[in-house]
């Protein structure tokens, strides 16, 4: 029985890490100035 919990507390926790990893969109990253996000304001 300890084993169960211990696979089903592997398992939850590798979800959790792998859900938490971002990869999708990184060259999509855009630095907006102050300029131009006063422009975008108006």
């Amino acid at each position: 029985m300890k084993i169960v919990f211990l696979l089903i507390t592997v398992l939850f926790s590798t979800m959790a890490v792998t859900s938490c990893t971002n990869d999708e969109g990184d060259q999509d990253l855009e630095i907006l100035t102050p300029e131009e996000e006063t422009q975008l304001e108006e």
